[in-house]
């Protein structure tokens, strides 16, 4: 897949916005595809964080250590899972004009199993970029707006 970014700007205050992207508990609630996540461990600088996520062809799960700056950035790396090759972002925030702009970035590899054709990992590729990134950053914006 390749690294991807995307920014949205977000009516709300930094530290609201921050405090919704670290309340990995709620994100079944909100997030698209998250069928669980759950905080499994604190780490020195953030949490290490399970998921389950339907991927439109299969669901997957996968941890990630998650490092948290309050309240300006949040990276991620992959720890294990066995769909992902490799899963890397961040999401960084910006005070802006009353409320916070936030970038969000990906990088993602899928491992490719045996026998399974290109055109189902394109499939996903396509449903992570076009399709659940835009959904993902409104699905924050919209929790983040709706908490005042």
């Amino acid at each position: 897949m390749g690294a991807v970014s995307r920014e949205i700007w977000i009516s709300a205050p930094i530290d609201r916005v921050f405090d919704v992207i670290v309340d990995y508990a709620r994100y079944a609630e909100f997030v698209p595809g998250v069928r669980s996540c759950r905080a499994i461990g604190a780490t020195a600088d953030g949490h290490r964080v399970e998921y389950e996520v339907d991927l439109a062809v299969r669901r997957v799960r996968y941890v990630l250590a998650h490092r948290e700056r309050r309240p300006v950035r949040v990276d991620w790396s992959l720890v294990s899972g066995d769909f992902f090759a490799r899963s890397d972002g961040s999401w960084e925030l910006s005070e802006e004009r009353g409320g916070t702009r936030a970038r969000y970035s990906l990088d993602v590899r899928i491992n490719r199993p045996p026998l399974v054709p290109s055109v189902v990992l394109d499939r996903v590729v396509d449903e992570l970029t076009r399709v659940q990134l835009p959904l993902t950053l409104e699905a924050f914006k919209a929790r983040a707006e709706g908490l005042a």
